[in-house]
């Protein structure tokens, strides 16, 4: 895993015991990347104003008025390059579909609480994979240690390259057509009746969020935005 050097990373988890153990579980994934740790919203927002986090672990439910919901919002809002996983105790196909369509960019149930599942929940995360409860992507009863394992596949063997895969990329990072169209310094008309229907189609979805599940469903590597700079 060190084909991913210097990433930024931050755990925002209150619980003290969870968060050193998902640091140790990081470093193991990603030897080389700089964590950054937060116990609340207010240290997450200072901590997300002061560097860029290439990818940040949110707690869902922290022991505060805001959450790690609320801290995702945050980011979309002010149109971060973060990649976002959430993490809880809740699994719920309604909880994690509101989660994805805020922009989150993967789920991770704390409740797999043998560390080589989630290890491996972690894993397809750097190796640029979505991860979501398999019964979210596969429509069966939740199983608290219910994953998927496979080989990912690339955009380019689903016919997506070019500017294709970096709107592909953005719209998996959770970012509104309007702020993908200034990155890439287009229409936002051009994002929205160009490139976000033809990447429907591919996947034979009619929203965004059905755009991931399927990413996640069918096991899609995506590169990191940083390629595109």
């Amino acid at each position: 895993m060190n084909s991913f050097p210097a990433l930024e990373i931050l755990i925002l988890e209150d619980q003290g015991l969870v968060r050193a153990g998902m640091r140790e579980l990081l470093k193991i994934s990603v030897p080389n990347a700089n964590i950054h740790e937060a116990s609340s919203y207010d240290e997450g927002i200072s901590i997300l104003g002061l560097i860029s986090i290439s990818i940040a672990f949110l707690d869902f439910d922290l022991k505060s008025a805001r959450s790690g919901y609320d801290v995702l919002l945050h980011i979309r809002e002010n149109d971060m390059e973060t990649r976002v996983v959430m993490l809880s105790a809740r699994a719920e196909r309604e909880l994690v579909v509101a989660c994805i369509h805020a922009g989150a960019a993967g789920y991770i149930p704390k409740d797999m609480n043998d560390s080589n599942v989630f290890r491996l929940a972690l894993d397809t995360v750097f190796q640029g994979g979505i991860f979501l409860p398999k019964h979210i992507s596969d429509s069966e009863t939740y199983a608290p240690h219910s994953i998927i394992t496979r080989n990912l596949v690339t955009p380019e063997s689903l016919g997506i390259s070019g500017k294709s895969l970096e709107v592909f990329c953005y719209l998996c990072q959770g970012l509104s057509n309007k702020s993908i169209a200034r990155k890439m310094n287009v229409e936002e008309g051009t994002i929205r009746k160009d490139y976000v229907p033809k990447l429907f189609r591919i996947f034979k979805v009619a929203r965004r969020t059905e755009l991931l599940i399927q990413v996640s469903r069918i096991g899609v590597k995506l590169p990191f935005v940083e390629e595109f700079c």
